[in-house]
């Protein structure tokens, strides 16, 4: 086991794949069961209003890696091949960071990174089987690798050599949640309870699913998740939930284990701990499941927490945050220099206490397309007062009182009493579009001609989604 200085500034970055921030107890949640992260909150700066900078695993990874947009690492959608070969070497990522500066830079789990985690030791992950714990909830590679990283995160703590560490437990749940839904399209069946069911949320049933853009309104067209559970009734939707927390308390349980293993090694008092996840989760808000192209708070806010070594510095810090803001964030704890063409900032003066409040003014999110032939580019631009949405359809867009109306029941874009409104927060995304060179404009929608054909609403949907389409190409080849 290594030896350790007070002056050391080891960081321990936690990952979950698929986490909404409202599914933890954290952030508000009445029935989700997670001890361990519950704990680590109370001894963090949680961050109230986190948000990804897109609502789909590869790109929002590429993203937060480097502290840079999906349009500009060109990481666009979950595609093996984007084009071209890996995020660019003159992006500097996280890994090449620390690594350069002597950190031991090791990563264990679910990369997903098209590149981006370069200066790291990607740790091979393997699948390690076990039964099912409940016959209605199905374990899948996520739950298998997840077994393997938290095994390996105990052991490098346990007898890691000497010198600073960036650690990264990449965990895959509770995304396992895809594969639940995809073995219940038919309705949940047969299920054995442990506990009683969770409610639907507050938003289950919103102001009218007229009222949103045709990509919302088709979902079902686009996401094989949606197109599978689009049949389902209330109580499926309560099982699913039941499912998707029955995953995040897996994985909670697996998050105590690493933590146990760095207060063991004598290394705590020397490391921050980060959590956060990369998108969010439907979660049955507004009838939807798992994520895809969605820019509501189910799908986009994520946890983040960061809690430095050495004592119960509590706070919730208010404002919008990015995960963009995750590099900069570690640059400036460690003393390390910041490279140009960062678009994230620090929050340490957030996390140290000398503010309560994000410095950023806004927060804004992308989206493209999940593999290929259904593209409906959009964005996403919100503070703490509204959030804007546009796609490139025409009558596209959404507008949200985020003081008022945090459920986003209610859109308000073609309410004309907020015409001001809405032509502030067109001018906010138009000023973002121009200062981070986004060509979001000049880009185009496609693959949507052939769907959308039954009639307005979910439980009218027809054949395959894009997606589904896709894989079945896929396995011809």
């Amino acid at each position: 086991m290594g030896v350790y200085t007070m002056q050391q500034k080891n960081i321990l970055i936690i990952i979950c794949d698929q986490l909404s921030a409202t599914a933890l107890s954290a952030y508000g949640n009445t029935y989700s069961s997670t001890p361990n992260l519950d704990g680590l909150a109370a001894r963090s700066a949680v961050m109230e209003y986190a948000y990804t900078s897109c609502p789909l695993c590869q790109p929002a990874r590429a993203s937060f890696w480097t502290s840079r947009y999906p349009h500009q690492t060109g990481v666009l959608s979950n595609l093996p091949d984007q084009g071209f070969p890996a995020v660019s070497n003159d992006i500097p990522t996280l890994g090449e960071l620390f690594s350069h500066a002597g950190y031991d830079c090791v990563h264990f789990g679910k990369t997903h990174d098209y590149g981006a985690l370069r200066g790291f030791k990607v740790i091979e992950s393997e699948e390690i089987h076990i039964p099912r714990t409940n016959p209605a909830i199905k374990f899948d590679y996520e739950t298998y690798l997840d077994i393997d990283t938290t095994e390996k995160s105990v052991q490098y703590l346990s007898s890691r050599p000497e010198g600073p560490f960036l650690m990264v437990s990449d965990l895959q749940n509770p995304h396992n949640i895809c594969a639940y839904i995809g073995e219940h399209s038919e309705g949940y069946g047969d299920f054995p309870l442990e506990r009683e069911l969770p409610p639907l949320p507050e938003n289950f049933d919103f102001d009218d699913i007229a009222n949103r853009p045709e990509f919302i309104q088709y979902l079902c067209c686009a996401h094989r998740r949606q197109r599978q559970a689009s049949g389902w009734k209330e109580d499926d939707f309560r099982h699913y939930l039941y499912a998707y927390y029955y995953y995040l308390s897996m994985v909670d349980k697996q998050i105590g284990q690493i933590l146990e293993a760095l207060l063991k090694s004598g290394a705590a008092d020397q490391t921050m701990v980060v959590f956060l996840a990369d998108h969010g989760e439907g979660m049955a808000s507004h009838h939807l499941v798992t994520k895809y192209g969605t820019f509501y708070e189910e799908t986009n806010r994520v946890p983040l927490f960061f809690a430095l070594p050495g004592g119960n510095q509590a706070s919730r810090i208010g404002g919008v945050t990015s995960l963009l803001d995750l590099v900069p964030t570690l640059l400036d704890y460690t003393e390390l220099p910041c490279p140009d063409g960062l678009e994230g900032i620090s929050l340490m003066p957030q996390i140290t206490g000398v503010k309560t409040h994000s410095d950023r003014t806004a927060a804004v999110a992308e989206w493209y397309d999940e593999f290929r032939d259904y593209t409906v580019p959009g964005r996403m631009i919100c503070d703490e007062d509204y959030k804007y949405i546009c796609y490139l359809e025409p009558d596209s867009e959404e507008l949200y009182d985020m003081r008022n109306d945090r459920y986003e029941k209610t859109n308000l874009a073609g309410k004309p009493e907020y015409s001001p409104i809405l032509e502030k927060y067109r001018s906010l995304l138009k000023h973002h579009l121009e200062k981070s060179d986004d060509p979001f404009f000049t880009l185009k929608t496609a693959g949507t001609g052939s769907y959308r054909r039954h009639p307005l609403g979910f439980e009218h949907h027809q054949g395959l989604s894009a997606v589904e389409k896709y894989a079945l190409e896929i396995k011809r080849k």
